[in-house]
């Protein structure tokens, strides 16, 4: 009798230990797909920003806002943006979702939006320049592309405000330098983790 409770117990154990092996095996083979999976991105996510060097993508308001019309080369399924001090690098606002306000134009997809959207928007010196920030992802893209430029100062219209243009060049570069190549950090990371539902290498970094 006890022999066989014995062998009934020592079987018992042996399924136990076999469906937790194949758990784990199932959990690291699951893992393993999943990290494969984010290191490639899949085929046609590619995306570019069409028109970010041109200077009629963003239009600036003599009291600070700002019309963006950013023109990517495939629709969108998440676009947000944020603004940082040109100077400072300091961020002046979240990372706020774009919604909607989408045209399909002859060399890509077009996103409007306007600044401030919302009435917690930091005010914005016209005479000022401000790096702007950029999240955007094609469907099925596992980790959001980043894009950064510039918000210029304001400038009157007319012929007038293209010689102003011409003759202040520092008006763009100055909101360049070291905030372009900063790694995304903070807010950004928030936003990456949220899409992708893990942390990003590098975000918990100081």
């Amino acid at each position: 009798m006890r022999t066989r409770r014995t062998l009934l117990r020592i079987g018992i154990a042996r399924l136990i230990v076999a469906a937790g092996l194949a758990l784990i095996a199932a959990l690291f083979a699951l893992t393993a797909w999943r990290i494969a999976e984010a290191q490639q991105p899949p085929a046609g996510a590619e995306l570019e920003w069409v028109n970010q060097e041109d200077q009629d993508w963003i239009e600036r308001k003599k009291h600070g806002q700002f019309r963006a019309r950013p023109i990517f080369n495939r629709q969108l399924a998440t676009l947000y943006y944020g603004l940082r001090d040109s100077d400072t690098g300091e961020w002046l606002t979240a990372m706020y979702r774009v919604s909607g306000g989408e045209k399909e134009r002859d060399e890509g997809w077009e996103y409007e939006f306007d600044y401030p959207a919302l009435d917690e928007h930091e005010a914005l010196d016209p005479d000022k320049t401000y790096l702007i920030v950029i999240l955007a992802a094609v469907p099925r893209q596992a980790t959001p592309t980043t894009f950064y430029a510039v918000v210029p100062m304001h400038q009157p219209g007319g012929l007038l405000g293209s010689l102003l243009r011409a003759l202040d060049p520092d008006g763009w570069a100055k909101a360049a330098a070291r905030w372009v190549i900063e790694g995304v950090h903070g807010t950004l990371c928030g936003v990456l983790t949220e899409l992708t539902g893990e942390e990003p290498d590098g975000c918990g970094e100081e």
